[in-house]
């Protein structure tokens, strides 16, 4: 049943009672009644009664009176309902029980029969098809096709509604198939039903009770057990339907598993749900990989360009692409929201029209900002719960102000509904933005109590609520440019166009040109625009780019005769950008630069630090295309584009926008991104996070172009080297940022130098001394002085660029990196041979020797190939190329190589982008690396001293990998195993590839490590488009690094599987702990010479884990899983068998090697570790007991199922451990102060006294924020960090940290807990104990790690006798298993609800 109120179930109950008490022929009355499905008169219901010879009470047929005895009766008891003249109709809560009953008794046949018989639906006239009076009659005969179970008479039904129905009631089969089997659900008339019936019923309780949150656990708990069990029913599409079910409830682990469980020939419609997992997991790029995907396999499927997800799943995808932020992937996102919106019939449009308008405002149209604004918002009761979380979101994220006036009373009623139906996942977003909504409310420890131990992030922070000026500052940050065609060669033939210059337009004049016998040409007769307009085939001569000028005359008539006249539109000269042929027309030898321009952003630092942002220049309304006179031989031409206009509007009609100073960041955002727009000039720099900073070019840049028998130069400044603008020496803004070539750049011009070197470059040339300048150019009438001038720029060489017009003149036509390089290695008698290639286009391919031989002209990277030509070698291309030179010498048409010289050529080898080399190359190779006598020694280029247990973990992986063995390293945190991976992986690099395989988060981590420690390895991070190709060129010394996310997607671990590595590392190896996971599986199917696992805890719950791990080492080692599990794990267990463990421990011992910091760390400082309890003061000791004694007795009258009272138990814990910290925290408004705020005072007081440094660690941010707020009021200096903290941030507080800034580092526990080193600190202070103390220990190990000089102490303040006390006891009792095997194994597991509960009654 649809309806959410609980009090239909109890009148439902109280109805089919009334039902199953009347006599079988008044049961038969309201069968009929519940076939008919309408109101229906006396008359007609008694004709069909007399149809099925029925008998009333007395066994007499049903006369006119004694029916309408009955019907009375029977509305009088609330068994039909009587609401109009058109008769009644059985109750809608009894319908489906009576129509049920009747299949029970054997009357359904019957009764249908005499319906269709009295009361028929018209025949249309192509008799196959019918035509219904209405809705409801075509709902009739689905119903009765349902219970005949016949699906293709429905589909039938609904087929002829369509297409010959005329009605305005659209039929949504969901809702229908929802009322039959939901008003009441019944499993065991459920289970009777046909797979495909079984499947569109229960898809169609659990997506309206989605959508309407009513409450579906029966069939969503019977769906559960059948997919779980495999049992009748379990199907691939059922699972897909119980994903989406667990992904709406939050339950991410649940959903995973159900995935995984779908057959290999269905996985193709999986992608979407992996991305919407992914998504709420925080694997952002992972999940727009796997709708990208999915997106390319429904259109191969259908054959639609334009086609996009039909389920809920797509709105996450539009959300991922939100959360990147990048302007193509908002763009591509737009475009997705805008295909839906178009959809009328789709039932999530009026969602994504709504996305659609914030998209827009994120790409720049600020417009769209008040729509989302004053758009209404439905209640779920009006809509559905999708519809009102997201466009409640939109309007947060467009105006935070007035979505604290409006959402409250939306969100509230969806958060309570979302909770009662066990959506915990909506319930869980209502709550979050609540919180942001209400802070004052408990709303926040809803939503964390909610969200514990799912992984899920919030969607609320796709987007940060903007003020007015950071929106238009965002607005201008994604505002993009459009892509322009390049223009096409010139013809040898020519028109010569001549053009007369005005401040308001420019005005054209094509001539024709002829060239004489002395190759000079004509001075051009003039041709009328008609004939270029009507005739311009005739001209054969005219180029594609004449042509395209030529397309820009229109025809205007006039008078009452309409004569017409020809002229150029305002973008004819637009046309002629780049156009080799433009002259003055008064000054018809002197040619003219028709170049392409850009407005300019003019940032500007005002008094007080305020900025101003200006447009130059402004732009005219009536004006598309403006014109300015650069030089006396220059136009720059700009042409106005939507962009353009867009970030008019967004500076303002005073074409100024101010901000204040700390806009700063926002205003550099804005500046990356309208780079590639306009010219940017900053007073304030711009911000480097999307701007590749490149160094100022200062050289001089002389353009010489021909005049008459003469030259006009030119001298400017171009402070990018790649093009872009050029600008007068030493004037303009400082900072410019702009796209060139695709690129976005910046750069810092130095002015002065700017200035120093034209003057410096003007003064070597004495030409250019004699002659006037004027403005800004000379003009050198006589070809001495021509020559005589080529012959100076000519002795300043690099000192400045020279430039004919276009740039064509000296250009670098190609670029070469040692990667574009290919190379072959033969053996030959005693040498090496070696050939190779530098394929530059498909018609320039230069082999050894001539590049070789070019090398030799120029001690130059820029290398001339003639005709003003120049191929230009990276830095260290170069330097690799002359290595080859003096190691070798010329064979044949390659060189050849001692094999001694192999260790010089190393690098060269190494680094080509390709390598083709026989077996003794790689035998020689090996050679060179393998130790004889199997006492390794550490590879000569590692880069890394290792202490001596490291130096022993070294040996011992290097004597496995050489017997031919599998190793688990599994060192304590902190001692440095990748750094022992890297040693033995170096070790045998030549032997083989390598491959990583490691979690996200730590894959940049190898990266660098490897380039620190293991510099020859060929570092490679498996990603991109073309993988395979990738895997194809694998050499020896390569590194592959992947994350596990990749590793698991079945196309990636195909093709990895077909590799046989030399070393394969699993880093963080707990990842592969379950065997039946598919990244699991997928790592079982790597082949390697030696595999290695790293990992800190080989043993997380059980000991099935460790036998997964040695499965992937040394598989067969520990026994089938059955075997294991009866030798060594339920022993262990279940019965704390100690020989068991001592028989496993002795048995991996030789393949396991695990250290401590206690074991091998001497040379490290103490660490101590001190209780403070924390006394708390009686009004606080009340205010905790009174929260204490609420819990308990909301707990107590709680009837929630087993999964919502765990959540509820969670939540007052939380509410507990919360007050404990400081009583602001559960009621914000208190004046009651924090005991343990005071403790904390105290003790870092002292500790700053006797000059310590201190991290602070808390699972509450808003604790943090409150401690935050005490070292501001003090004036002690600190560091920040948490969850929201961005990686870059993040490096500089730390960097900082250790570089001595601060005294006190403030961490949120999730956040700073692993992966940095800080230790600058000596003290750490956790002010709240976390339910499992390998967390804590992880954090504290941030301070007391190698690197660290001084004993390190770490308080924990315990508020006495609370909550508290009661999560340290638990402590205790957490390691007891893993200890026995391995030190230091965290073995902590869910507590259950009714320890939980214990907890509360204790404390």
């Amino acid at each position: 049943m649809s309806d959410f109120n609980p009090n239909s179930t109890q009148l439902q109950t109280q109805l089919a009672k009334k039902y199953f008490d009347l006599s079988p022929a008044i049961q038969k009355i309201i069968q009929l009644f519940s076939i008919i499905y309408a109101p229906i008169d006396k008359s007609s219901l008694l004709s069909c009664l007399s149809q099925t010879a029925a008998l009333d009470e007395k066994n007499r047929p049903w006369t006119t009176t004694t029916l309408n005895y009955q019907i009375e009766k029977l509305v009088i008891a609330g068994l039909l309902v009587k609401e109009n003249k058109s008769g009644s109709e059985c109750h809608p809560l009894l319908t489906e029980i009576a129509t049920r009953h009747a299949i029970e008794t054997g009357k359904f046949e019957i009764l249908v029969k005499a319906v269709e018989e009295k009361l028929p639906v018209s025949n249309h006239w192509n008799k196959n098809s019918r035509m219904f009076r209405s809705l409801v009659q075509c709902i009739r005969e689905i119903r009765i096709g349902f219970y005949r179970q016949d699906l293709n008479f429905i589909n039938k039904q609904i087929e002829d509604y369509q297409n010959y129905s005329n009605h305005t009631e659209k039929i949504v089969i969901e809702n229908i198939f929802e009322q039959i089997c939901n008003n009441p659900f019944d499993e065991n008339w459920f289970k009777t039903l046909p797979q495909e019936l079984y499947e569109r019923g229960i898809s169609s309780i659990l997506f309206n009770s989605a959508l309407k949150l009513a409450d579906c656990e029966d069939a969503f708990m019977m769906l559960d057990e059948e997919c779980c069990e495999s049992e009748k029913y379990a199907s691939d599409y059922l699972n897909l339907v119980l994903t989406e079910q667990f992904l709406l409830r939050g339950d991410t682990e649940e959903a995973q598993d159900s995935l995984e469980r779908i057959s290999e020939k269905y996985q193709h419609n999986t992608a979407t749900y992996w991305g919407w997992l992914n998504f709420l997991r925080g694997e952002n790029e992972q999940a727009i990989k796997y709708y990208t995907d999915a997106l390319k396999a429904i259109k191969k499927a259908t054959g639609k360009r334009s086609i996009y997800f039909n389920t809920m799943g797509g709105l996450f995808f539009i959300l991922a692409l939100l959360k990147d932020g990048s302007a193509e992937r908002l763009k591509e996102a737009e475009e997705y929201a805008t295909l839906m919106s178009r959809e009328s019939d789709h039932w999530l449009t009026f969602v994504y029209a709504r996305l659609k308008m914030v998209l827009q405002v994120q790409r720049g149209d600020i417009t769209q900002k008040e729509l989302v604004v004053s758009a209404y918002i439905a209640s779920v009761e009006e809509e559905n719960s999708l519809q009102t979380l997201f466009c409640s979101l939109c309007l947060y994220w467009m105006d935070a102000e007035s979505a604290k006036k409006r959402l409250p009373d939306i969100l509230e009623p969806l958060y309570r509904r979302s909770l009662a139906s066990c959506h915990h996942w909506l319930a869980m977003e209502s709550a979050e933005l609540l919180s942001r909504l209400k802070p004052s409310s408990n709303y926040k420890q809803q939503a964390a109590a909610l969200r514990e131990d799912s992984g899920i992030q919030t969607i609320v922070d796709v987007i940060q609520p903007q003020t007015d000026w950071e929106m238009c500052l965002n607005a201008l940050a994604n505002i993009q440019k459009q892509p322009q065609t390049p223009g096409k060669p010139e013809s040898e033939l020519r028109l010569a166009w001549f053009i007369t210059f005005y401040p308001s337009r420019c005005v054209l004049q094509p001539k024709e040109q002829k060239v004489n016998a002395k190759g000079e040409w004509s001075k051009g007769r003039p041709i009328a625009l008609k004939r270029l307009s009507s005739e311009l085939a005739d001209f054969d001569y005219a180029t594609s780019q004449d042509m395209r000028v030529c397309g820009c005359i229109q025809t205007y008539s006039e008078g009452y005769y309409g004569k017409v006249d020809y002229m150029f539109n305002e973008k004819a000269i637009l046309a002629l950008i780049g156009h080799p042929v433009v002259f003055w027309e008064d000054t018809p030898n002197i040619r003219v630069e028709i170049v392409k321009g850009e407005p300019e952003l003019l940032v500007k630092k005002e008094k007080q630090g305020r900025l101003t942002l200006e447009f130059s220049p402004k732009l005219p309304e009536s004006q598309n295309i403006l014109h300015i006179k650069e030089t006396p031989t220059r136009i720059k031409v700009i042409e106005i584009k939507a962009e353009h206009r867009r970030i008019a509007e967004i500076i303002g009609k005073d074409n100024k926008l101010n901000v204040p100073a700390i806009a700063e960041k926002q205003v550099l955002a804005a500046i990356n991104a309208v780079s590639g727009i306009v010219t940017v000039h900053s007073d304030i720099g711009g911000g480097l996070e999307n701007a590749e900073e490149v160094p100022a070019q200062t050289l001089p840049h002389i353009h010489l172009l021909p005049a008459n028998s003469g030259l006009k130069i030119t001298l400017l400044s171009r402070p990018f080297t790649q093009g872009g603008p050029y600008f007068r020496p030493g004037a303009g803004g400082e900072t410019v940022i702009a796209e060139i070539e695709g690129k976005r750049l910046q750069t810092k011009r130095n002015l002065a130098e700017e200035k120093q070197l034209a003057k410096a470059a003007i003064a070597a040339c004495p030409t250019l001394t004699r002659i006037e300048e004027q403005d800004g150019e000379w003009t050198i009438e006589e070809a001495e002085d021509c020559l005589e001038l080529l012959l100076e720029l000519q002795t300043l060489g690099n000192s400045v660029v020279m430039a004919w017009p276009e740039g064509e003149k000296l250009r670098v036509s190609h670029n070469a990196d040692l990667k574009d390089f290919n190379l072959s290695i033969q053996r030959q008698q005693d040498w090496f041979a070696a050939t190779g290639e530098l394929k530059l286009n498909d018609d320039l391919v230069l082999d050894m020797q001539q590049l070789l031989a070019l090398l030799e002209k120029t001690p130059s990277r820029f290398i001339p190939l003639g005709d003003g030509q120049f191929l230009a070698l990276t830095q260290a291309f170069r330097k690799r190329l002359d290595e080859l030179r003096m190691f070798s010498e010329k064979h044949g048409k390659g060189m050849r190589f001692h094999p001694l010289a192999t260790l010089g050529l190393e690098d060269f080898v190494d680094e080509v982008g390709k390598l083709k080399a026989d077996k003794h190359w790689k035998e020689h190779i090996q050679k060179l690396k393998e130790v004889q006598d199997l006492q390794p020694e550490l590879p000569s280029t590692f880069q890394a001293e290792l202490r001596d247990y490291q130096m022993d973990g070294f040996c011992w992986l290097a004597r496995l990998a050489h017997w031919g063995v599998g190793a688990c390293l599994a060192d304590q945190m902190g001692l440095g195993k990748t750094v022992q991976a890297l040693a033995v992986i170096l070790r045998n690099a030549h032997a083989g590839p390598t491959l990583i395989i490691a979690p996200t988060s730590v894959c940049m981590n190898w990266v660098s490590e490897a380039q620190k420690f293991a510099p020859t390895l060929n570092i490679m991070q498996f990603s991109g488009a073309n993988r395979q190709k990738l895997l194809d060129g694998l050499q020896p010394l390569d590194m592959l690094v992947s994350s596990y996310g990749l590793l698991q997607q079945e196309e990636v671990s195909q093709m990895l599987a077909q590799v046989q590595w030399q070393t394969i590392v699993l880093d963080e190896a707990q990842s592969i702990k379950n065997m039946a996971t598919k990244r699991s599986q997928a790592a079982m199917n790597l082949k390697a010479n030696f595999k290695l696992l790293t990992t800190g805890t080989p043993i997380e719950n059980h000991l099935g884990e460790l036998w997964n791990l040695f499965r992937f080492i040394n598989p067969g080692l520990l026994g089938s899983f059955e075997s294991f599990n009866q030798r060594f794990a339920n022993p262990i267990e279940r019965y704390q068998d100690k020989q068991a463990r001592n028989k496993l421990k002795k048995l991996i011992q030789p393949f396991l090697l695990r250290r401590t910091k206690n074991q091998v760390l001497s040379e490290l400082p103490s660490r101590t570790e001190i209780l403070l309890h924390v006394e708390l003061s009686k009004e606080e000791k009340a205010f905790y007991e009174a929260l204490r004694r609420q819990a308990i007795s909301k707990l107590t009258e709680s009837n929630a199922d087993a999964g919502q009272k765990h959540l509820q138990v969670l939540a007052e814990i939380m509410k507990l451990r919360r007050a404990c910290c400081n009583p602001s925290l559960v009621m914000p408004d208190t004046e009651l102060s924090s005991s343990k705020l005071q403790l904390f005072g105290e003790v870092l007081g002292e500790l700053l006294e006797n000059r310590h440094k201190a991290l602070v660690f808390s699972q509450f941010v808003d604790h943090l924020h409150i401690i935050r707020n005490y070292l501001v009021k003090e004036g002690i200096k600190y560091q920040y960090l948490d969850g929201s903290t961005p990686m870059a941030e993040r490096k500089r507080s730390v960097d900082a940290f250790q570089a001595g800034d601060g005294d006190v580092f403030l961490i949120s526990l999730k956040a700073g807990g692993t992966g940095l080193n800080l230790t600058a600190a000596d003290y750490v202070i956790h002010t709240d104990p976390w339910w499992n103390p390998a967390v804590e220990d992880q954090a504290s190990d941030r301070a007391h790690r190698i690197g660290q000089q001084r004993p390190v102490t770490i308080y924990r303040l315990v508020a006495k006798d609370t909550i508290e006390d009661k999560i340290v006891e638990l402590h205790h009792h957490k390691r007891d298993l893993a200890d026995s095997l391995l030190e230091g194994t965290d073995m902590s597991g869910k507590i259950s609800t009714e320890a939980l509960l214990q907890l509360i009654h204790e404390g």
